[in-house]
């Protein structure tokens, strides 16, 4: 029976441990978006890799930088030409220096994009956060992890409401109070959260955050 699960859940790198630890045959067909991806396994050792156009070692370091998407892992036997020569222990070592510096870059660009944002159409504040409720760019100068975890702690239980109630996957929620609103975006495995004005409108503020690509 084919084991599925979430990248959230099981991160591809300790997928990747337990498939090799273990040594065994398998596939593991991943999933994102539309983006579709695969990883070969035979005698523990990664043989066959590709996602979109890329192949090979360049296509695990690539599914490495996955925070979200879904996991199905199989036992067919595939015929496919061995893409990946490099151990997995090296694969993996290289594959996460690589994916902390793509989101290190990331989260620079977008901490910049926030900054500049603040003060516009209203926007007092914003920051970013992942499900666990680590802060990845914040628009303030000074610390911002208790409202990280705030934003990170609403986030993860509408989430679960929602699930509750199954009224789909959580996509953002505008909350407001006389003094301000929030408006809380969910992109991949993060959470986005704006603080506006009581006069500011979520469409100005959406349509400024379109226009520089931090939401589409």
């Amino acid at each position: 029976m084919p084991l599925t699960g979430t990248l959230r859940d099981l991160s591809l790198a300790n997928l990747v441990q337990l498939q090799c630890s273990e040594q065994h045959n398998a596939q593991v067909h991943l999933t994102k978006g539309t983006s579709q991806g695969m990883l070969v396994f035979a005698d523990g050792e990664i043989v066959h890799a590709r996602v979109d156009q890329l192949e090979g070692e360049p296509a695990v370091y690539e599914l490495l930088t996955w925070e979200d998407g879904s996991f199905q892992v199989t036992s067919e036997n595939l015929s496919l030409a061995r893409n990946v020569q490099t151990p997995w222990s090296m694969l993996l070592l290289e594959g996460l220096r690589l994916a902390d510096e793509h989101r290190a870059e990331r989260d620079a660009v977008l901490e910049s994009d926030l900054r500049a944002l603040r003060g516009k159409q209203g926007l007092r504040n914003a920051l970013a956060v992942n499900t666990s409720g680590s802060l990845r760019a914040n628009a303030k100068e000074q610390n911002a992890a208790q409202d990280a975890a705030f934003i990170a702690f609403i986030a993860n239980r509408a989430e679960v409401i929602g699930s509750v109630l199954e009224l789909g996957m959580f996509s953002g929620m505008t909350a407001s109070n006389p003094k301000e609103k929030i408006i809380l975006e969910k992109i991949d495995s993060n959470f986005l959260a704006f603080w506006l004005e009581p006069r500011a409108t979520p469409d100005q503020i959406k349509a400024i955050l379109m226009a520089v690509g931090i939401v589409r």
